[in-house]
């Protein structure tokens, strides 16, 4: 998720074709991510009389909710797949979890100041104390779960890495659908580790097929995996344990119709450069986008209030205006990373002296021992 070589995922140099089509869904995850926080926090949080774009809206966040993160943490196993199948003798797998938790913990400090900053902002999944800063630094409850996630995530699977991929997907499947039925969905966002860590799991061990799927068997799978979304969508809710186990084929068929379809239009040279500029800064995108929508919320809250209503009685408006904001949400994220990166703040996006290249004997022998 990075433009260097650290961060939540990192890319392993494989054929260019794949880096623009693995850099195009990180891009497009991170906007599905930002677009469905602006709905989430701000857009359906006002008083619609344009009830058609409610509707529509409310639906978008629906949809993306069943793909976003399913494809986000696919694409992030397949480019740590090596990673875990080398475990801890290189040491790779440590620096991928220390470089990934040392971001999380700084980013969990600046959203902690900042909500003291902007104490009276509504947006939800907050660090409301100190003692709260804390217990977050195991259990996360911000946006940022995802981040303390790819830390997890790589050592555990290292650590199982003499196991059948399929006893661990299994494994994995079972503990997703153990945390849908017994956590409580408004627990905290640390939930969603144990939850959809199938997902990461899924492109870590099917790296091979994802990439296969990517570069011959493009149109087969999209045919197949596209109706199945659409008719697990379809289905009603029956019984939590039932319906997280709906959801993991659900997600899985999301990411293979995905891959297909990202693959395919990132033949194009536009779209590959567009969706690879993008894929390149989704580090800074996901974590700059919460302290802006931060400040826009709380604003909506005070002296920009009149503004919702205006909007929401316009169908037009109502209908662009989650987009156009998503638009210039990622722009105020490129634009203050820049200016962070020219300060000599790059302490926020990487881990200072986690430099590319072989972990020195020392090292390597701690991680052994």
């Amino acid at each position: 998720m990075s433009r260097g070589n650290h961060g939540p995922a990192v890319a392993e140099q494989p054929a260019k074709v794949r880096v623009e089509w693995i850099d195009a869904a990180r891009g497009l995850c991170v906007v599905a991510v930002v677009l469905f926080h602006v709905g989430l926090w701000h857009f359906l949080r006002f008083e619609h009389e344009a009830s058609v774009a409610f509707t529509f809206w409310d639906m978008v966040a629906t949809g993306l909710g069943s793909v976003r993160m399913p494809l986000l943490l696919a694409v992030s196993g397949i480019l740590a797949a090596s990673k875990v199948r080398n475990g801890f003798g290189n040491g790779r797998a440590w620096k991928y979890s220390l470089n990934n938790y040392y971001l999380y913990a700084v980013w969990l400090l600046l959203y902690a100041l900042l909500s003291v900053v902007l104490a009276g902002s509504p947006r939800p999944q907050r660090v409301g104390s100190a003692g709260d800063f804390f217990l977050q630094l195991i259990a996360p409850d911000t946006p940022l779960w995802f981040i303390y996630a790819l830390a997890v995530y790589v050592p555990l699977l290292a650590l199982c890495r003499k196991l059948p991929s399929s006893v661990v997907l299994a494994a994995l499947a079972a503990l997703s659908i153990i945390t849908a039925v017994l956590v409580d969905s408004t627990a905290g966002q640390w939930g969603k580790v144990p939850e959809l860590a199938v997902f990461f799991a899924a492109g870590v061990y099917g790296k091979n097929i994802f990439l296969h799927i990517a570069g011959a068997r493009r149109l087969r799978c999209l045919a197949v995996s596209l109706p199945a979304f659409v008719a697990l969508m379809a289905l009603p809710e029956i019984h939590p344990g039932l319906d997280q186990a709906v959801f993991i084929v659900q997600g899985l068929a999301a990411v293979i119709a995905l891959v297909a379809m990202i693959s395919a239009v990132t033949r194009y040279r536009p779209i590959a450069v567009a969706g690879s500029w993008i894929g390149r800064r989704t580090l800074g995108i996901y974590l700059l986008h919460t302290p802006i929508m931060d400040f826009l919320v709380l604003a909506f809250h005070g002296p920009l209030s009149p503004v919702g209503p205006a909007i929401s009685k316009s169908l037009p408006i109502a209908l662009v205006y989650p987009l156009a904001l998503t638009a210039a949400v990622i722009a105020a994220c490129v634009g203050v990373e820049s200016l962070f990166r020219r300060c000599g703040l790059t302490f926020l996006f990487q881990r200072p002296g986690a430099m590319p290249g072989p972990v020195p004997t020392r090292a390597r022998l701690l991680s052994r021992l």
